[in-house]
């Protein structure tokens, strides 16, 4: 290789390694810049929660003192507080968190909230329902309402559990109508009505009688009666025995039969008998675990009659819900010649052993 052709290769490596080494440089630069200005983010975040707890929690006058150094911020520094008011808001209840609700409504953020659910960003009108929702204020029912039919998901999904945040029991039906056209929301709208309460028993009673004759209702039917069933509504057991006995969709009776065995009341062991000796394996699945959960000696006879006799899911609910019955049912799993019965005496001896 002549000189000329060294010297420039020479060069070049050498100013292949001064890069590097600049870039490294950068790299470190920008880690510690960042690390630097997460720091004092995270500093601000705590001054500012602090503040919010001294002015909800603290004696009189340092409640006052922080007040004051909490309404003298504006603009991106009273959003700041805004945000962590927020993030503390799920975490807090009673007179602290009307107390909260009060500081950011007298700030005006309820209002920034409506104005962020008419805005064209997705993201910006998830944020609105949020905030409307942790605010908890009826009166933003028919803002959100008015959102729910939105194509967007992220939308959608936000507002349906605001509108659990808010429970006002009349958005139930639109809930409902919600899980219809989306089944994605299936986990979010019963969220929503657990959270709503015993409030939204009566429509998700009337809407599941609505819903016995129609033909294709089976997710909107078997999502009320689940709801239902995790309420402990006493009031539903007709609605949800004749759901059982005479529904269209086995869907649609499976979550009946779940929820009766939520229940638990003796009066529907007949029809769980029944649904037990069908030919349905979702419901006799369902239908076997409810009498386990109910706990009906009476339910003996049908449930050993059962086992053996359908599909391998069948009888081991069936088997499960024999031993749920104790004594009685214990003996009469050691007197089956099942495989399952077997199965379900050596899991609990198991389960006794540990």
């Amino acid at each position: 290789m002549n000189e000329p052709l060294r010297a420039l290769l020479l060069t070049l490596l050498l100013l292949l390694g001064g890069l590097a080494i600049l870039l490294v440089a950068a790299l470190v630069v920008v880690r510690a810049t960042s690390e630097l200005l997460e720091r004092r983010a995270a500093r601000r975040r705590d001054e500012i929660r602090g503040l919010i707890l001294s002015a909800l929690l603290g004696e009189p006058e340092e409640s006052a003192s922080a007040l004051a150094a909490l309404h003298v911020r504006e603009g991106r520094a009273w959003r700041q507080v805004e945000q962590q008011a927020f993030a503390i808001l799920p975490k807090i209840k009673g007179d602290t968190r009307d107390a909260l609700v009060s500081l950011l409504k007298n700030a005006g953020a309820a209002e920034r909230a409506y104005e962020n659910t008419r805005a064209r960003s997705a993201v910006r009108r998830s944020r609105g329902a949020y905030q409307l929702g942790a605010l908890g204020d009826r009166a933003a029912v028919p803002t959100l309402l008015e959102l729910l039919p939105t194509d967007h998901f992220l939308v959608r999904r936000t507002v349906v559990r605001a509108l659990g945040q808010v429970r006002d029991p009349e958005a139930v039906p639109r809930l409902l109508d919600a899980v219809t056209a989306d089944p994605a929301l299936v986990r979010d709208v019963i969220a929503a009505l657990q959270r709503i309460g015993p409030e939204a028993t009566p429509y998700l009673r009337k809407d599941l009688a609505f819903l016995l004759v129609a033909e294709h209702s089976g997710r909107r039917g078997a999502l009320a009666a689940t709801v239902l069933g995790l309420h402990g509504d006493i009031a539903s057991v007709p609605v949800l025995v004749e759901a059982v006995a005479r529904a269209h969709q086995s869907s649609l009776r499976a979550a009946a039969a779940e929820a009766l065995g939520e229940i638990g009341v003796p009066a529907a062991v007949q029809v769980l008998t029944e649904a037990l000796g069908g030919d349905l394996p979702e419901v006799q699945v369902k239908a076997a675990e409810a009498l386990g959960k109910v706990g009906a000696t009476s339910a003996l006879p049908a449930l050993v009659s059962a086992l053996g006799c359908g599909a391998h899911e069948v009888d081991r609910a069936v088997a499960e819900a024999l031993v749920k019955l104790g004594g009685p049912g214990m003996q009469a799993l050691e007197e089956h010649v099942s495989p399952y019965a077997a199965e379900a005496l050596a899991l609990r001896r198991m389960m006794a052993a540990v």
